[in-house]
C-alpha cells in the first residue's frame, strides 16, 4: 500500500517536535522572556578590554619652520661692450676670481689715441682764444656777445675731449664686483659691437639659500631673522633672511624667501639643494612613536587616550616634525594618559582597563 506525501511530512514534524521537547527547552525553567526580564546585576558582565597606557608630559621643544631650497648667487652681471672693436686681449677667463675694477678683457684702440690727441690739441687752442677774448672784454676791445662765443667754443671742446677719454676707457672691459666669471662669451679676435655680452659673473659672496614658505609658515618670519641651512653635503651654514616676497606666486600660493650665507672662500656653488629651517619659538609638545597614531572615521589623524574615568577619548593632534628618536605632536593636554598599545582594537567611549607601561618601554614599541 502505499502513502502519501502528507502523511510522511506530519510523521517528521511530529518527531522534530519530540526532540526538541526531550533536550529541555519546554518547561525546564524561566522563558527567553524572563531571563531577558531579570536584573542586569544578576546577568553576567563580559571584562573590559585592557589597553597599555603612558601617562605622558609635554616637552619644551623649538618650533621650527622647514623648507627645501637651493642656494643662488647673490648678483650676476652679464659684462656687455659699451664701444665696439676687436678683442686684442683676455685677461680673465671662465671659472677665474675676479676683484672689482679687475681687467677682464681689452679692445683694440684703433685711432682713438689719435683723435683724442686731436681733441686734446683742439681744446688747448680754445682756451688760450677764450682767454684773450676775456681780456679784450674786460678792455673793452671784444663785444659780449664775441665773449660768450668764445666760451661756446671753449665748452663743445671740452665735451669733445671727455667724450673720447669716455671711450678710449670704454675698451678696457672691467669686473663690476668681486666675483668668478662664470661664462666668457669672446675669444681673442672677436669684433664686438655696442651691447655685445662678452663675459657674464657671479657674486657668490654671500651666497643666497632661496625657497618658498606657505601662507600658514609666513606670519612668524621676519627680515633680519636668523636660519640654519643644510646643504646636500651635510655641512651647516648659519644665515640671514635679507628678503620675503610681499606678494604669493599665483600658480602657488607660496612665497619667496631669500636668505645670505656668508661664503668667502666661494665653497658652496650656485645651485646646490638645501633644507631650510627657521626657529619661531619655543613651545611645549609630546615625543611620542609613530605607532600611536590612529585615524579616526572620518580620517583625522589622532591619538586615543585614557580619562580620569577609564574611557576612551581620541585627540586629534598634528604633527610637528620627524626625528630618529620619535615624532613630535602637537594639539594635545600637557598631560595626558597615552594607548601606547591596542589603541587599534577600543572605540571613542569605551571604557577599558589600562595598564601602565613601564618606563623603560618606548611609548608604543612596546610588544
Amino acid at each position: 500500500m502505499k502513502i502519501g506525501k502528507s502523511p510522511l511530512i506530519a510523521i517528521g514534524l511530529a518527531l522534530l517536535a519530540g526532540g526538541w521537547i526531550a533536550s529541555g527547552q519546554i518547561g525546564s525553567g524561566a522563558t527567553g522572556a524572563e531571563q531577558a526580564s531579570a536584573p542586569a546585576a544578576d546577568r553576567p558582565q563580559a571584562p573590559l578590554a585592557a589597553v597599555r597606557v603612558a601617562d605622558l608630559v609635554a616637552l619644551p621643544r623649538m618650533e621650527t619652520v622647514s623648507i627645501t631650497g637651493r642656494t643662488q648667487a647673490s648678483r650676476t652681471v652679464e659684462l656687455r661692450a659699451e664701444t665696439e672693436g676687436q678683442i686684442i686681449e683676455i685677461a680673465a677667463r671662465r671659472g677665474d676670481a675676479v676683484d672689482k675694477d679687475a681687467v677682464i678683457a681689452r679692445l683694440r684702440l684703433d685711432d682713438r689715441t689719435a683723435k683724442l690727441a686731436e681733441s686734446k690739441a683742439l681744446l688747448r687752442q680754445r682756451e688760450i682764444e677764450y682767454e684773450a677774448a676775456r681780456k679784450l672784454h674786460e678792455k673793452g676791445f671784444r663785444s659780449t656777445t664775441k665773449q660768450a662765443e668764445s666760451k661756446a667754443y671753449l665748452d663743445a671742446a671740452r665735451a669733445v675731449v671727455e667724450q673720447m677719454e669716455i671711450d678710449v676707457a670704454r675698451t678696457t672691459l672691467l669686473a663690476p664686483f668681486d666675483g668668478i666669471i662664470g661664462a666668457g662669451h669672446v675669444e681673442l679676435g672677436d669684433f664686438v659691437q655696442v651691447g655685445d655680452v662678452t663675459a657674464t659673473i657671479v657674486d657668490l659672496d654671500p651666497v643666497l639659500a632661496v625657497g618658498s614658505v606657505s601662507e600658514r609658515q609666513i606670519s612668524g618670519l621676519r627680515n633680519g631673522g636668523v636660519a640654519e641651512v643644510t646643504l646636500i653635503d651635510g655641512s651647516k651654514h648659519s644665515a640671514v633672511i635679507r628678503f620675503i616676497a610681499p606678494v604669493a606666486d599665483p600658480q602657488t600660493r607660496t612665497y619667496r624667501i631669500e636668505l645670505e650665507i656668508e661664503n668667502p672662500d666661494y665653497r658652496i656653488r650656485d645651485g646646490i639643494t638645501a633644507e631650510i629651517r627657521f626657529p619661531l619659538g619655543e613651545a611645549r609638545a609630546h615625543l611620542v612613536s609613530p605607532s600611536v597614531l590612529t585615524l579616526n572615521d572620518d580620517g583625522i589623524v589622532g591619538v586615543r587616550t585614557v580619562d580620569a574615568s577609564d574611557t576612551v577619548r581620541f585627540q586629534p593632534v598634528e604633527i610637528l616634525a620627524d626625528e630618529t628618536r620619535g615624532m613630535w605632536i602637537g594639539g594635545l593636554p600637557d598631560r595626558v594618559r597615552l594607548i601606547v598599545i591596542g589603541q587599534e582594537f577600543v572605540i571613542e567611549g569605551e571604557r577599558v582597563t589600562p595598564v601602565t607601561a613601564t618606563a623603560a618601554i618606548p611609548p608604543g614599541d612596546a610588544s
